[in-house]
């Protein structure tokens, strides 16, 4: 007994002498040391939450596989359209997704094979005719939806736009001025687009380089043919003003044009719904009595 708490009472000033005699760590030394970069990446590893830290990065493994995998012109076309798109998702996440997509639509071909053999040919074809298609075709027609509607908004936006920036020019702002209060007058894509111009020039590249990329990002053919424009103004020695203010002119007219355009197919499409529910209520008021008549009148012949 006497042994076990001598045993003890040494070890305990043992442990105290340590901890006295252990030299103290220098917060602020700790704080202005520079963390490695397998430190910092590791932190960020760990933080998050599961779907962040593991599915993720499993899920951009594997769109890089297929991009990999699949046809070069195919991945640089949909690599296109997602940057038309304003980047939604990276082109690995919708590779993957495309993947799964179609994975889930193949599921339950494969599940009625195998759980209930005695299915008839036919009615897996059917199955296969209704889902695959979708499966195959959601992910693309979703984000060609995408980009047409922002191309459309940027078209929609752009005379508007441009005129506001003629009238700054030629109040007195300088080019990058003039975009910035575009930028902040306007909202959407169009806003966005110009945000990203101002950033490109702002870290050094040239007006004209950055306004046709920016241009050639969106798609939009208006603004492609400014972007133009500009450069060929640059060129001959233009002043910026006269050129923007030519485009705006030829702007408001081609939406006038389209006006037009659409109210004079507006009759052509009106034909499809008055085909598809006026007609037939006509026929059913007009023809159907005439036909009961008929019945009628025929049934009395043969009474009489």
């Amino acid at each position: 007994m006497l042994i076990a708490i001598a045993a003890v009472s040494c070890a305990a000033v043992t442990l105290a002498v340590l901890g006295l005699l252990r030299p103290k760590e220098n917060i602020v030394s700790r704080r202005i040391r520079p963390t490695s970069y397998q430190e910092v990446t590791r932190e960020r590893r760990l933080q998050g939450s599961l779907v962040r830290r593991i599915v993720a990065p499993a899920a951009a493994r594997v769109g890089r596989l297929l991009a990999r995998l699949l046809p070069h012109n195919m991945v640089r076309g949909i690599d296109h359209m997602l940057v038309m798109a304003n980047e939604p998702v990276s082109l690995p996440a919708f590779l993957t997704f495309w993947a799964a997509m179609i994975l889930a639509g193949v599921f339950p071909l494969v599940y009625v094979a195998l759980a209930r053999p005695e299915t008839p040919p036919l009615q897996l074809l059917g199955i296969g005719v209704a889902v695959l298609p979708f499966a195959v075709l959601a992910p693309y027609a979703i984000l060609r939806r995408r980009v047409v509607n922002r191309q459309k908004r940027i078209t929609r936006a752009l005379p508007d736009a441009l005129d506001l920036l003629v009238t700054s020019v030629e109040a007195g702002l300088g080019v990058d001025a003039a975009f910035a209060m575009a930028v902040e007058k306007t909202r959407g894509p169009l806003s966005e687009t110009f945000a990203l111009y101002l950033k490109e020039v702002g870290l050094g590249r040239p007006r004209r380089d950055a306004l046709a990329h920016v241009a050639e990002r969106t798609g939009v053919a208006d603004l492609m043919r400014i972007a133009a424009a500009v450069v060929q103004a640059e060129e001959m020695g233009t002043t910026l003003g006269d050129v923007l203010r030519t485009q705006a002119e030829e702007l408001r007219l081609t939406r006038r044009q389209r006006a037009q355009e659409a109210a004079q197919r507006a009759p052509v499409l009106m034909t499809i719904p008055l085909a598809l529910c006026f007609l037939p209520a006509m026929v059913a008021v007009v023809i159907v009595p005439s036909i009961l008549n008929l019945i009628r009148f025929v049934g009395d012949l043969g009474s009489g």
